[in-house]
């Protein structure tokens, strides 16, 4: 059964679930940018273009991850984990997508990340399908621009949302004073990208360009200001640092930092040796690993397609014409 929620009965249905949950929702903060924050009553931002997507309530910027102390028989090792209980509303397509990926990489892959899963499995996810495409967004290449894994999926629909619960979770937290069950048909969610990549073969094609002088021509202009890594909703690149507490009884911890692969340190090993020290084989990871590193190794695309990365660029530089200028060069090459 499906149902319609007014958009005057949104704040209220919000304010209900925060008596149980963290509410998080995106809204406007001081700078007037849109980001993902817990509701307060705050007005809910309904606008499709926004450049932060909720990963950093599953992959936080930093994490605790464990306290440890010395004892008078080695140590005592105490892990952390977020058991909040939240509800994120407002979470669109191609970040839902996003957490598909982080689930295959991060529950699946290495065994149960027990610090990612146990945010991920207390949180329920409420999406908002998009009714336009975003400015940089290729959703509809990368088949991204309908939402999978949500606890409940809102159209909007003039001034009212069409509401499709999909777990009973979902349907559970349903208030039914301001959810009215409804027969109509559900409202079209079909948008018009203007950016568009080519994706047939897209993991070998791009792969066969490893050596294409178009990396190096595109990296004179990057910056490696971390950006595109920043935005990025799949983005998972970490690092770990202790945090020690001297004295008697004291604790120490373990921090995971959110990293980058942009940067010249992050492949730096012992005796001081990178493996990427310049620019273009750094970009060429990233884009890489979007395209064909992770299809090959997960069988899903790690882009999501959401074009912030493009967005936020202070160069412009785009890897959607990266890969269909490099894909575009291996077929020509081939015939």
């Amino acid at each position: 059964m499906n149902y319609v929620l007014s958009k005057e009965d949104l704040a209220p249905f919000l304010a209900q679930l925060s008596k149980r949950f963290q509410v998080i929702v995106p809204a406007k903060n001081d700078s007037g940018i849109v980001t993902f924050q817990e509701f307060s009553g705050q007005e809910v931002c309904l606008e499709t273009e926004r450049l932060s997507s909720p990963k950093k309530f599953f992959r936080p910027a930093k994490e605790k991850i464990f306290s440890f102390a010395k004892k008078k028989e080695g140590y005592e090792v105490k892990p952390v984990f977020d058991k909040t209980k939240r509800v994120i509303f407002g979470i669109r397509p191609c970040d839902t997508h996003a957490l598909q990926a982080l689930d295959e990489l991060f529950i699946r892959y290495y065994g149960l990340d027990q610090f990612y899963s146990s945010r991920r499995k207390n949180t329920l996810l409420i999406a908002l399908q998009c009714t336009k495409a975003c400015e940089n967004g290729f959703c509809q290449s990368m088949g991204t621009s309908q939402a999978v894994g949500a606890d409940i999926v809102f159209t909007e629909r003039g001034d009212e949302f069409f509401v499709r619960p999909e777990t009973e979770a979902g349907r559970a937290i349903l208030d039914r004073k301001l959810f009215k069950q409804t027969g109509d048909a559900e409202p079209s969610s079909k948008i018009s990208c203007k950016v568009s990549l080519e994706t047939h073969n897209l993991a070998e094609n791009i792969y066969r360009g490893f050596e294409s002088p178009v990396w190096k021509q595109e990296a004179e202009r990057c910056l490696s200001c971390t950006s595109c890594t920043q935005v990025c909703p799949t983005c998972y690149c970490y690092t770990t640092d202790d945090e020690f507490e001297f004295g008697s009884g004291s604790k120490s911890s373990r921090f995971r930092f959110l990293d980058s692969c942009q940067l010249k340190r992050f492949t730096t090993v012992a005796g001081n040796h990178m493996f990427r020290a310049s620019r273009s084989s750094r970009l060429r990871q990233f884009v890489l690993h979007k395209f064909s590193y992770y299809q090959e190794n997960h069988g899903m695309q790690l882009c999501v397609g959401c074009g912030r990365c493009i967005s936020v660029c202070p160069t412009k530089i785009s890897l959607v014409e990266i890969a269909n200028s490099i894909q575009k060069q291996v077929l020509e090459g081939a015939k």
